[in-house]
């Protein structure tokens, strides 16, 4: 009789240590969810709320413009992501635009064994390029700076001037009536500082042309009502991009070093939860005054 206890105390203990077990590992599971999943679906859902608010409510409608444009680009694919059905729209209709990218894009990998002295930079170079003529603009009309890449917010003076004076000479030898720039605020040092050096150099000119800014990552790091002030939230426009937004999903693709793991087990650049919203038939823009020689 004894023995029958111990034995069904021995079983029961055993019981006891599985579901202890298994409650152990649920907790650590919701845990990991709790630290890593539901930032991260927070973070996409305020993105799209944010962005659909935009879309529908706090923007007011654009239409194509007959204005040449330049965009203007950090890196290899922001240009797309932000412009691509502008891009796209325009040269349907043979507007000039051309592509300007100012850093050569070598720090998305920098950290990967394979790319340490730059390897990804002409690959990231070839798919600007393949990537622009689905969207209809031609090679002689991309211009690749290549300065360093995360290195613009960090520029000495000569270096610096060097950069305004190159854009300053693209601006006057095409003379656009739109330049289109990352968001002053768009919570990414290389695309902050790219608005700064292209006003620089657009006052250098000594032009007259409309600035654009095209939002990439201020709509998924940021709350637009905290961090813009109402006079900036006004100067919100959306483009609807339907019509064009299958060439715009197509050019996207080709930028595969960016959207597709380097190796097997390793999270790409770009995660899904911040591309979803380029794949929305809109693109948000806001603009600012013209900017004039002397401002």
């Amino acid at each position: 009789m004894k023995e029958s206890r111990i034995n069904a105390w021995a079983i029961d203990w055993k019981k006891i240590l599985k579901i202890k077990h298994f409650l152990h590992r649920l907790q650590n599971k919701v845990l990991w969810i709790f630290n890593h999943k539901l930032p991260e679906f927070l973070t996409e859902y305020l993105s799209l709320l944010q962005f659909l608010w935009l879309v529908h409510i706090g923007s007011k409608p654009l239409t194509v413009s007959q204005k040449s444009a330049m965009i203007i680009a950090p890196h290899q694919d922001d240009e797309v992501l932000g412009c691509g059905g502008l891009i796209g729209l325009k040269r349907e209709q043979n507007i000039p635009v051309q592509i300007v990218f100012i850093t050569d894009g070598a720090a998305s990998h920098s950290w990967h064994s394979d790319f340490k002295s730059g390897e990804i930079v002409p690959i990231r170079r070839q798919e600007a390029l393949t990537s622009l003529s689905i969207l209809g603009v031609d090679s002689s009309h991309i211009h690749f700076l290549d300065k360093p890449d995360s290195k613009l917010q960090y520029l000495d003076l000569n270096t610096r001037q060097q950069i305004i004076e190159e854009l300053a000479q693209l601006l006057l030898s095409f003379q656009p009536g739109e330049v289109y720039v990352p968001h002053r605020q768009d919570r990414t040092k290389d695309h902050e500082a790219t608005y700064e050096l292209v006003k620089t150099a657009i006052r250098l000119a000594g032009i007259k042309v409309e600035q654009i800014q095209y939002p990439i990552w201020i709509l998924y790091k940021s709350l637009l009502f905290r961090d813009l002030k109402l006079h900036e939230l006004a100067g919100a426009y959306c483009l609807s991009i339907h019509s064009i937004q299958s060439k715009k999903t197509k050019a996207i693709k080709v930028y595969r070093s960016q959207y597709e793991a380097i190796d097997v087990g390793l999270s790409p650049v770009l995660k899904p939860a911040f591309l979803r919203r380029f794949s929305l038939p809109y693109e948000v823009f806001f603009k600012t005054d013209s900017v004039m020689p002397n401002d």
